[in-house]
């Protein structure tokens, strides 16, 4: 068979399909410093690309989307108290996260040392917060979602390191209004961790083997029209194909089916932990995941754990994937 996909900016219009990905921008609009960890250990400077597009038809109370995925770096605190680390930031990091007041909500731990690394993931939302604050003050923070794609925790001087991602999870939701999503292989949360972010309201974690929710309207908002519901159809399914004995993984037909059966269900959106691969763009990822995709009905599908250079590419059937490794959308009207 011939697959055929089409790259940002060459999008075709699908009627049926209630959301699209209308535009992608090329550039980044902000960049947010951190360190990362790269192979042999090497403790690196890198530089998170914050990046504008627009979808359509997003629900009543809806105002915009956060996306992102493979937030695997660390925020010193040291570094936060300089100026100048954002990489053409109108303020430092350290100040970003001060002038929105999130820190003494998120931070669950009152032994934190005063120069202990934080998860790039947990400084991240306030400096998201601010900005938006100014470039788009109209956009209320309580009726902005987040889609977050799994992959949130990492570990100064190793490499893919696993461990527990709730505090980011927290930190979006203290910003946000609400924040679904799902985990990545590197994500692990015991029975304590799992009940507190399903305890927490505007917390939509599908940590099943697959999993469909409605997020949106904050609770009491206003009523939605008659004519555009008040909240997204989101389905999800974390983790990666491959040894059901590690954490995070699942044999490749208990992963496809679960893949097929959302897709069924005509979401909204897909998230996804591990990206389809496409050979034919030199696109990494997984082939079978892809095969499943265009066998469905269209969707958007957001995913991360391997990094694509182009963020934005559409399948034969219209499907749109949305690659968020180790980046951050910022999706409006």
């Amino acid at each position: 068979m011939d697959h055929e996909c089409r790259l940002e900016g060459k999008i075709k219009e699908k009627e049926a399909c209630p959301m699209r990905v209308v535009s992608l921008d090329d550039q980044p609009i902000e960049h947010f410093a951190y360190l990362n960890t790269i192979s042999g250990g090497e403790v690196i400077e890198a530089q998170l690309p914050i990046y504008h597009g627009t979808v359509s038809e997003l629900p009543d109370g809806v105002d915009a989307l956060i996306v992102t995925s493979d937030l695997q770096g660390v925020v010193p605190a040291a570094e936060r108290r300089e100026e100048g680390t954002s990489g053409g930031a109108t303020a430092s990091n350290e100040e970003t996260y001060n002038s929105v007041g999130t820190n003494a909500e998120v931070d669950s731990n009152p032994m934190r040392g005063a120069l202990e690394d934080q998860l790039l993931g947990e400084v991240l939302p306030a400096y998201v917060r601010l900005l938006l604050e100014v470039e788009w003050p109209e956009l209320d923070p309580e009726c902005i979602g987040v889609l977050m794609c799994g992959d949130m925790y990492a570990l100064r001087g190793k490499r893919g390191a696993s461990g527990n991602p709730v505090p980011v999870w927290l930190a979006f939701r203290a910003a946000f209004g609400w924040v679904a999503g799902v985990h990545g292989n590197h994500d692990l949360t015991d029975e304590a961790d799992a009940h507190r972010l399903h305890s927490v309201e505007g917390i939509h974690a599908m940590d099943g083997p697959a999993a469909m929710i409605n997020a949106g309207r904050p609770t009491g908002g206003p009523a939605p029209s008659a004519a555009q519901p008040s909240q997204l159809r989101i389905a999800g399914l974390g983790g990666i194909i491959g040894r059901p004995d590690k954490p995070g993984r699942l044999p490749a037909e208990q992963y496809l089916q679960s893949v097929r059966k959302l897709l069924k269900q005509q979401p909204d959106c897909l998230l996804l932990h591990q990206s389809p691969g496409i050979a034919e763009l030199g696109l990494m990822g997984e082939p079978l995941i892809r095969q499943a995709m265009e066998a469905g009905p269209e969707t958007v599908v957001f995913s991360g754990h391997t990094h694509w250079d182009t963020s934005l590419v559409e399948l034969s059937n219209g499907t749109q994937i949305v690659n968020a490794d180790s980046k951050l959308f910022i999706l409006t009207r």
